[in-house]
């Protein structure tokens, strides 16, 4: 998959401020980007609850099995931004990266059709926007076979990580087989975490929905004001990547 120019603009416009109270978003200027850019791409609204939007090609129906990527939207930034700064780029990617890769494989019609993307609030904290996720989900009689979660990492930086696979939780030992044999051509440039820091896949998990994670490794603090260093060789790999797992985990 090709992600150059395209994919940056992708990322520096979603790269705005989101914040929610714990109950609602209070700001919502990446609401509006996401919003905009898939007006007339062939995903539509399907849920919209205080702290998560649904987004699916089709409205999933009573008895679908249906695939969640789910991809934080809130953040803890005093402000955001995105800058170049040659073979890397620096910003408050967390987790815009993960807006912006997601919405990337939408945009140029990389998903299966039983996937539902959750653009999701209160992550930073309690999490509420996922469980906001399930019960829309439920809501329409389908059930969620499987949670891809989105965000970025500190883990496999220093070591030149490509993307990494963190907190495999609920996941039965034919699902891990295909995923690493999936991988393959990747082995030795990617970072695997069984326990990672909590995320949004531990909350999945915890109510029986198998659960894993595939993050971005970046340099520097997750949440500083500073921002955090991505290698832009990652960024067409972590977006194939992500296509390649969607569409196995969404059969």
């Amino acid at each position: 998959m090709e992600c150059g120019k395209r994919f940056f603009e992708l990322l520096k416009a979603v790269t705005v401020d989101c914040k929610d109270d714990g109950e609602a978003f209070v700001l919502n200027d990446r609401i509006a980007v996401i919003e905009s850019l898939l007006n007339g791409s062939g995903y539509n609204l399907v849920a919209c609850e205080p702290l998560a939007l649904l987004y699916s090609k089709r409205v999933p129906a009573a008895g679908d099995r249906v695939l969640l990527v789910s991809s934080h939207i809130d953040c803890l930034y005093d402000s955001c931004f995105c800058m170049d700064e040659g073979v890397c780029m620096r910003g408050t990617f967390d987790n815009s990266f993960g807006n912006a890769s997601i919405l990337w494989c939408m945009l140029n019609d990389r998903l299966p059709d039983n996937v539902v993307v959750a653009f999701t609030g209160d992550e930073e904290r309690d999490s509420r926007g996922a469980l906001q996720a399930l019960r829309a989900l439920e809501g329409l009689g389908c059930s969620v076979g499987f949670a891809l979660v989105q965000d970025v990492t500190n883990v496999g930086w220093e070591s030149g990580a490509l993307f990494a696979l963190e907190n495999d939780l609920g996941v039965d030992i034919l699902t891990a087989y295909a995923v690493v044999s999936s991988l393959e051509e990747y082995s030795g440039k990617f970072a695997f975490s069984h326990n990672a820091l909590p995320d949004e896949s531990w909350d999945y998990a915890e109510r029986g929905v198998p659960s894993m994670s595939l993050c971005m490794p970046v340099g520097g603090e997750l949440h500083g004001g500073e921002g955090v260093l991505l290698r832009k060789e990652a960024v067409p790999v972590y977006c194939n990547v992500l296509c390649t797992l969607a569409g196995l985990l969404a059969e």
